[in-house]
């Protein structure tokens, strides 16, 4: 997979990123997608069918102990290959620049994706 596939499109712009963050965090999984580029990537989940896996870190497994009691469950992410210093991004479904905070897009800087959904537990 290159830079490309998930970097800076044309009508696209960057800007530098601090070189220090503000605050930390700790990963607690991984989201398994079958896409490969940016570009394959829904821009809304109830686009696609297919099959995406949450994969919770083994520290972490006891913490879903009575999960199945919960209707739904709010997961926040981010995508590892977005980019996070775009500040101008052109939508494919709107074709004409627009400010990345005025879209629902991939790569906010900073800012997870939340996804909330029914889920299916498996060991």
């Amino acid at each position: 997979m290159s830079s490309k596939d998930f970097g800076i499109w044309e009508g696209e712009k960057s800007v530098d990123l601090p070189t220090q963050a503000d605050a930390g965090l700790y990963f607690i999984g991984r989201i398994h997608t079958p896409w490969k580029q940016r570009k394959d990537c829904p821009k809304n989940a109830r686009e696609s069918e297919a099959v995406c896996t949450v994969e919770v870190d083994t520290r972490w497994r006891e913490a879903l102990k009575d999960v199945e009691t919960c209707t739904h469950i709010v997961l926040l992410y981010w995508m590892d290959r977005s980019p996070r210093d775009l500040v101008l991004q052109v939508p494919g479904h709107l074709g004409i620049q627009r400010g990345t905070f005025a879209l629902r897009s991939p790569p906010p800087p900073s800012v997870p994706e939340a996804l909330v959904g029914w889920h299916k537990r498996k060991e």
